[in-house]
């Protein structure tokens, strides 16, 4: 994801403001620039047009907004440490940092904290504890031997995350909506790394569905893959019909996305589907986003 200027205003999904929630990834872009006054029309008079309004563009994160602000919320699972922590050097920038060993559910993962936060891992936990069961599986990817889980630094250069399948980079105010929409990233680079035209073939069902994801979607085809994965989530969570009717709104997504699912581990297959396909060998390290 680009830089960001973290707990600054932002434009791009304005559903996290109007729900009151911390912002995620997707919302966290460029600063809002100050209102302008509006200009007094010249020579205004009797017969004077005022200029037509610009057309709403209509956006998927606009559908969740109503049933956003309770996500994750009825979770019944709760993490819990296993062991740790350890005294070990942060990957980023070899500062100094504790790891522990925690599960959620029937995951096991990593939590590593860097001392410069001050946090603990109930802090990073409030979050992690909304994550809807398939999304877990981010958990599983960062925790593989030689990765460092969720690691949660101090500051990232102005970014809020950087996720990929070798790793998640988080800064305190990061909440579960960065979270989920960087789960995107780790999933969909896992498929990718057996399939190589994941993102080609996302970028032709954006073109097919022809409807916006939300703002930050719009820059990038693995922006919009990521900010569907959070879309996704949020019908998920809310119910059977919200996700049927999130399929009706963007099919070609909908289908893509379910198949990432179940590519990168994070769903069972159907048991007649066809076998998950081979990794790759040799696969070098993603780039953050």
């Amino acid at each position: 994801m680009k830089p960001l200027r973290p707990l600054g205003p932002v434009v791009a999904s304005l559903l996290w403001l109007a729900t009151g929630l911390a912002l995620p990834a997707s919302a966290a872009d460029e600063p809002v620039p100050p209102p302008k006054a509006p200009k007094p029309a010249r020579d205004a008079g009797a017969g004077t047009t005022p200029p037509p309004a610009a057309p709403k563009v209509e956006r998927l994160v606009d559908f969740v907004r109503p049933f956003a602000a309770t996500f994750g919320a009825s979770n019944a699972d709760v993490p819990k440490l296993v062991s740790g922590p350890k005294v070990v050097a942060m990957p980023n920038d070899k500062s100094p940092g504790r790891q522990w060993i925690a599960s959620l559910g029937t995951v096991t993962f990593k939590v590593t904290i860097a001392d410069a936060t001050k946090l603990a891992p109930a802090d990073v936990f409030a979050h992690v504890r909304r994550l809807p069961m398939p999304y877990r599986r981010m958990l599983e990817i960062v925790s593989e031997e030689g990765k460092a889980g969720l690691a949660v630094y101090p500051e990232l250069g102005g970014a809020a995350a950087h996720g990929s399948q070798d790793y998640l980079n988080v800064i305190p105010q990061a909440n579960v909506f960065v979270l989920v929409h960087e789960c995107g990233h780790v999933l969909e680079q896992r498929t990718t790394r057996g399939a190589p035209k994941t993102l080609e073939a996302w970028g032709e069902a954006v073109a097919k569905d022809r409807v916006s994801v939300s703002e930050y979607g719009d820059s990038v085809v693995h922006e919009d893959l990521a900010e569907f994965a959070l879309v996704y989530a949020i019908c998920l969570d809310a119910g059977p019909e919200r996700l049927d009717d999130l399929r009706r709104r963007s099919p070609t997504r909908f289908a893509q996305w379910e198949g990432i699912l179940e590519a990168s581990g994070a769903v069972a297959r159907p048991k007649d589907a066809a076998s998950p396909t081979p990794k790759a060998p040799n696969t070098p390290k993603s780039t953050p986003r």
